[in-house]
């Protein structure tokens, strides 16, 4: 089989015969030529002449597809709104390609002005203030995963953090850098420097409370507000015990 050579206006393209295997070559040198205009004779009794622009020569399929309808009289119109009349034909079943002209090659700015679809501009600016947002708010989010801590204490966190200014010191919750609440987490646990009275005893309450609901929920129970703190897989199967208790079925 004669070894296929890169296209030129006039030249011809080696293609296997009727129910040979598709030639890579072939296909690498029709892949180089979409666009242009080609005329493809096929090895199918009684033999047919197709004339067109090469749509496509797809190396999975082993096809190529060409568009035999007229050219826009306008060159420089929208491709997109050109007719069409596309033939689907298998390279085993192509006798010759020949080349009649080659597609315009666009240069620098104006082969992207010119693309379809339409290439935009990017704007890296944005995008980089995208990105350092959203670094920021992962390392934010980071801080406010308690670390060596149980579960019912990162979710008196997340409850506490919901109404007041919390963060983590070690395993100490600090409550609008005024009171500090150790472990085990109980209101007896509270502790505020002096002249901080009134805002200890409140939060005390609201300690109090807030552990009560964590205890209704189950010793057992995983709590939605520690979600969020958990790795996925331990997040699902959080969602699987959700799920059997409820009797539902979640997709995971």
């Amino acid at each position: 089989m004669a070894e296929s050579k890169k296209s030129a206006a006039g030249d011809r393209v080696a293609t296997p015969r009727t129910g040979g295997q598709p030639n890579s070559d072939t296909l690498k040198t029709l892949s180089s030529a979409i666009g242009a205009r080609i005329k493809v004779t096929t090895a199918v009794s009684p033999a047919q002449t197709f004339e067109g622009t090469l749509f496509t020569a797809c190396p999975v399929l082993n096809v190529v597809a060409i568009n035999t309808a007229q050219p826009p009289p306008n060159p420089a119109s929208n491709p997109a709104n050109a007719p069409g009349d596309y033939h689907i034909i298998p390279i085993s079943r192509i006798q010759n390609v020949q080349v009649i002209s080659q597609p315009e090659q666009p240069s620098g700015k104006d082969g992207w002005a010119n693309a379809l679809p339409a290439i935009g501009k990017v704007d890296t600016v944005r995008l980089r203030e995208r990105e350092q947002h959203r670094i920021a708010k992962i390392k934010q989010e980071e801080t406010k995963r308690g670390k060596g801590v149980t579960a019912e204490a990162q979710a008196l966190f997340n409850a506490m953090d919901r109404m007041y200014a919390a963060r983590w010191h070690g395993t100490d919750i600090i409550i609008d850098d005024a009171v500090i609440i150790s472990s085990p987490y109980a209101a007896e646990n509270c502790k505020a420097p002096k002249g901080k009275e009134q805002s200890l005893a409140h939060i005390r309450r609201v300690v109090e409370g807030e552990r009560k609901k964590i205890a209704s929920r189950g010793p057992n129970s995983e709590f939605p507000d520690t979600l969020a703190t958990k790795p996925l897989n331990e997040r699902s199967n959080v969602h699987i015990m959700f799920a059997t208790r409820q009797n539902k079925r979640i997709a995971l």
